[in-house]
């Protein structure tokens, strides 16, 4: 699934003019860009976003007919099949009941910040208070729970922490977490296949690999989730212009296939023709391997076998 990533309303409720507003959400935009770098995500409001405040009074239909801020919005455009409701996506997340619990931050009901801490995700801000320059931030529970013998309801007082970014910089000090964050609990071959576009989006799979990864191995398991991980973190930070050659490799042991062995490497590729798939890296011990190949018009990592050492 992809990593749900919660708008903080209050954030968008400051006395900010357009100016401000607009460089606040070129921010706002860098920060969604370096998040899917990681992975897929899931980008959920209050309201609608085309409904929504930017700052009192001005709305985004406002800043979005702004002609300098079209390309921010075309990014954000793009992402339209991606986005959704903070009600929404605490019912899909669905992992405990979530009535009868208020979130507040300095005094103030905050339901975006409470949202990504119930959810386990993330928080993001405007950048347009100082109140929002933190990587975390401390939110106020208040939980009602009942006592299983006397049926009493008693309100239970405390403290939890929130992640947060409302600039790039915040993001560095949850990247790690990000990146692994559900691809953890994925415990099979067809897990990955089902969930390949969201762990994955920076790689390309030919449909044979659906029963190479159904059929895996269950040994090699952890080393094809830990080498499919390096490979798009490889591929989402690899720039063909600049390192024409190939990428900086995020995993150990890279190498192309020895010569007299490219014959047996060839697959049919997505557009039908026969490819070489030249490359490959180790699953566990050099008992599998991961072949691919990289495809510099499309910036991305093409993989055509993952299994036995063939």
């Amino acid at each position: 699934m992809p990593l749900l990533v919660f708008l903080n309303e209050r954030s968008c409720a400051s006395d900010c003019g357009p100016d401000e507003v607009a460089a606040g959400m070129r921010t706002f935009v860098d920060v969604l860009r370096e998040l899917r770098r990681w992975r897929d995500i899931s980008l959920a409001t209050r309201s609608p976003l085309d409904q929504a405040e930017l700052a009192r009074g001005y709305y985004y239909a406002q800043w979005r007919n702004d002609t300098r801020n079209k390309d921010q919005h075309r990014y954000i455009q793009a992402m339209r099949n991606r986005c959704t409701t903070f009600q929404a996506a605490l019912h899909a997340s669905a992992a405990t009941d979530r009535s009868g619990v208020w979130h507040r931050h300095q005094g103030v009901d905050v339901q975006g910040l409470g949202a990504a801490r119930m959810t386990d995700g993330m928080a993001v801000s405007l950048p347009l208070d100082p109140a929002w320059d933190a990587c975390w931030l401390e939110l106020a529970v208040e939980e009602l729970s009942e006592d299983p013998e006397s049926g009493d309801i008693s309100a239970d007082e405390y403290t939890d922490r929130v992640r947060h970014a409302s600039r790039v910089a915040h993001l560095g000090e949850h990247e790690a977490w990000g990146r692994e964050e559900g691809l953890g609990a994925i415990s099979s071959g067809a897990e990955l296949w089902a969930g390949r576009e969201d762990f994955f989006p920076n790689l390309q799979f030919l449909p044979r690999v659906q029963e190479d990864l159904e059929n895996l191995d269950p040994k090699w398991f952890k080393g094809a989730r830990r080498l499919l991980r390096q490979l798009q973190e490889t591929a989402a930070g690899w720039d063909p212009v600049s390192s024409p050659t190939g990428p900086h490799w995020e995993a150990p042991n890279i190498r192309p296939e020895h010569e007299n062995a490219r014959r047996d490497r060839y697959w049919d590729d997505l557009d039908g023709q026969s490819r070489c798939f030249e490359l490959h890296g180790n699953l566990n011990r050099n008992a599998g391997r991961i072949y691919f190949r990289l495809v510099h018009e499309e910036k991305t990592i093409r993989i055509a076998h993952i299994g036995r050492h063939l």
